[in-house]
């Protein structure tokens, strides 16, 4: 079976330990999740409670109801100069969206090029029945040209980016995205663009591929919801597709999910039109984290890092002789905190930890001391590698 094809996730082995130690009564520093600490906000709130007491409680749409669609199109045409309409646009969470888009537009046994490292594009990858294939970044999590060339093949479908990423926080540059649409287009390769955090960037600008794909490649776009408002429980997000990936997109909608409630869906209308000062608070927060977090790294002794642009976390590699499951395991065990080991994001990842700087400063400081100990305790920065 293709769920069997699967293997066991190291996150997911790491929250059963965190899981196992919380049991036992004992407290873990978790800076592993990616997950903004902030409560939705009040506003956005209020307007579920509304719709459901008006009566926004049934079924609606699978593509989406017309006026979220219409804001949705909007903001990606004036805050990102994608030239998209409301039937652009589907309704439907962001990771779900990554499935249903694969489903729409590749073929089983047809490779899927993913940055490495990258987000959990894997898993979604095989059950719709693909095969992975990574293609390494720069050192700096820039994207490698020949690299790319040289991992596509006559099964080759389909190319995903992600800007700003997931774990490395890198924003890609217009002409980084400009040689990515360019190879695409010359190998007949659809595009499919992860922007789950693009009001998360403190460095550079935003650059959509779908604002700069010419006549001939297919981009299709998934946003989200959870990272910009906090709403990661309310499982809301968006693809903006070409209509042949569109219409497919729709049916996996009718035939799963049926469509997201409509109760949600005026929430996320009313975070589009009135939230701006909410995601422009948000944004500067993680900024100060993020500033104060890259400070305490400075100090620690066997840890190096690529300045993270955009998201909220940072990738450090580190000079230990552990495996990046090993060390996570062991940080968890001897200092109770978590972090994702990084082979988690691909065979890149190895040698490297990811950090959500997504919680307070006062334990970011204190995870940073953890791992300071972490390291000392272990040799870490006098050749223990």
């Amino acid at each position: 079976m293709i769920v069997d094809e699967i293997g066991e996730s190291p996150i997911l082995a790491l929250i059963d330990q965190i899981f196992q130690l919380r049991q036992r009564g004992e407290k873990v520093l978790g800076l592993h999740i990616g997950e903004p600490d902030f409560d939705t906000p009040q506003g956005i709130r209020d307007a579920a409670y509304r719709a459901m007491n008006e009566g926004l409680t049934h079924y609606v749409s699978a593509q989406g109801m017309p006026d979220l669609r219409e804001a949705i199109a909007s903001r990606l045409a004036t805050r990102h100069r994608i030239p998209a309409t409301a039937n652009d646009i589907v309704v439907l969470p962001a990771k779900f969206a990554i499935y249903a888009s694969l489903l729409a537009a590749v073929s089983a046994q047809d490779e899927v090029l993913l940055p490495d490292p990258t987000y959990l594009f894997e898993q979604p990858v095989r059950l719709a029945g693909a095969r992975p294939v990574y293609v390494p970044l720069n050192r700096d999590f820039s994207l490698n040209p020949e690299a790319l060339e040289g991992a596509i093949t006559p099964r080759s479908r389909l190319l995903i980016l992600v800007t700003p990423a997931n774990p490395t926080g890198r924003v890609m540059r217009r002409d980084e995205v400009r040689v990515a649409l360019a190879i695409a287009r010359d190998h007949g390769l659809t595009v499919l663009s992860d922007e789950t955090y693009e009001s998360l960037i403190y460095e550079g600008t935003h650059v959509a591929p779908a604002s700069l794909a010419e006549s001939g490649v297919s981009v299709v776009t998934v946003g989200s919801f959870s990272k910009v408002y906090s709403m990661t429980g309310w499982r809301a997000g968006f693809v903006c597709a070409p209509p042949e990936v569109r219409s497919r997109i729709v049916k996996v909608m009718e035939h799963t999910l049926t469509c997201i409630p409509p109760f949600i869906q005026r929430a996320c209308l009313w975070a589009l039109q009135n939230a701006g000062p909410d995601e422009q608070r948000f944004r500067e927060l993680f900024r100060e984290r993020r500033d104060n977090l890259l400070t305490r790294l400075d100090d620690l002794p066997g840890i190096s890092y690529t300045r993270p642009e955009g998201a909220f976390y940072v990738f450090p590699s580190y000079d230990l002789p552990f495996s990046s499951v090993e060390f996570a395991r062991r940080l968890l065990e001897e200092e109770h905190m978590a972090l994702v080991p990084g082979v988690s994001f691909g065979p890149a990842g190895e040698g490297h930890v990811r950090i959500s700087y997504s919680s307070p400063v006062d334990l970011l400081d204190e995870g940073m001391r953890r791992l300071g100990s972490f390291l000392e305790r272990h040799g870490a920065g006098r050749g223990s590698r």
